[in-house]
């Protein structure tokens, strides 16, 4: 009996994660990009998700020196590059991986991903996870508001910086000039008193 039930187990299992079966092609209706890191599209049939490109790391010296390319050029493509009304085919990620994980520097990201998606008119590929409207709405909210601080806080900083150099290079220089004509005045008068 243990028998029989593994074997329909196994069988149904074998059919429902088949590789290469596309789960869906769609439009791609609208799309958000963001810092040119992930988007977030919106497919004709209403489904949402969030896209993630595949950035490779840097190259070890030996693969550098053989010419080695890490993944397919298809990957290395971002959300921006994708046009609206463009045809999307939607794959399980399990079973249609044709990069090792492991070769990208946002892996934490990728491994998160369930889906792949694939542009149709040019082969580019990204990660995907799929989003319910609400959490989509609430993810490019708060994706967007961090951004925004992320760069007000960079460039506040860096104003400040500059304007706290140039104030301390201004401070450094003035009291550097009165303290060597104080401290040669001084020094002068020592001698002066000596002799």
């Amino acid at each position: 009996m243990r028998k029989l039930i593994f074997g329909i187990v196994a069988a149904l299992s074998s059919v429902v994660f088949y590789p290469s079966v596309v789960e869906a092609t769609e439009t791609l209706s609208s799309k958000v990009v963001l810092k040119n890191s992930y988007g977030y599209f919106l497919l004709s049939d209403g489904t949402q998700w969030k896209a993630v490109p595949f950035v490779k790391r840097w190259r070890s010296l030996s693969e550098w020196w053989n010419n080695a390319q890490i993944v397919p050029q298809n990957y290395e493509c971002l959300p921006k590059d994708w046009f609206v009304g463009a045809e999307i085919e939607v794959y399980s990620k399990y079973g249609n991986l044709s990069v090792n994980e492991a070769d990208a520097s946002n892996q934490d990201s990728l491994k998160q991903c369930t889906h792949i998606l694939v542009n149709s008119n040019n082969g580019q590929v990204l990660f995907a996870i799929a989003l319910h409207p609400a959490e989509c709405l609430v993810r490019v909210f708060e994706d967007a508001h961090n951004d925004g601080y992320n760069e007000g806080f960079d460039e506040g900083r860096s104003a400040s910086y500059r304007a706290s150099k140039a104030a301390y290079d201004d401070g450094y220089n003035s009291g550097y000039q009165l303290g060597y004509k104080e401290g040669y005045r001084a020094c002068m008068q020592d001698e002066n008193d000596r002799y």
